[in-house]
């Protein structure tokens, strides 16, 4: 049996650990870096930005590539199951909740704090979504494995 011909083990804890690790570390570079260097004004300071978050989102796929192939087929198949009805459920959730607080005759259905412009507004409402679907994911995930134990 050659070196290629040997089943590949899974990676783990570890494998799942250091993919988290490299994540969180490039995205704290991009963080700093776009604090430091991308408050300059006009286009450039966009372009810098813009910059230092793409090689964050490559970087930060690239660890996800690598730690998928590194999962063996159940862990994969728990993975897409939650992501599909999880996500898609918790993106239902977001969504009935948007329209239900935008759809409301009042001007201002909630209080707001802080004099909240509109990115304010739009991040908050992207991160709420985003929220409710790694909630989705996370409980349907948690299905899959105590349904396939």
């Amino acid at each position: 049996m050659s070196h290629s011909d040997k089943p590949k083990r899974p990676l783990g804890l570890g494998g799942y650990a250091a993919t988290m690790v490299v994540t969180v570390v490039v995205a704290l570079l991009a963080g700093i870096g776009s604090a430091v260097f991308g408050q300059q004004p006009g286009v450039s300071g966009l372009v810098v930005t813009g910059a230092f978050i793409s090689v964050a989102m490559a970087v930060g796929f690239a660890a996800c590539l690598w730690w998928w192939r590194g999962i063996d087929e159940a862990a994969r198949e728990a993975h897409k199951w939650a992501w599909w009805w999880g996500g898609s459920g918790g993106m239902a959730v977001g969504g009935v909740v948007f329209l239900t607080l935008s759809w409301r005759d009042e001007a201002q259905p909630l209080p707001t704090t802080g004099g909240a412009d509109a990115p304010d507004i739009f991040a908050a409402g992207i991160l709420a979504v985003l929220l409710f679907q790694l909630a989705g994911y996370a409980l349907a995930w948690a299905g899959w494995w105590l349904k396939h134990r």
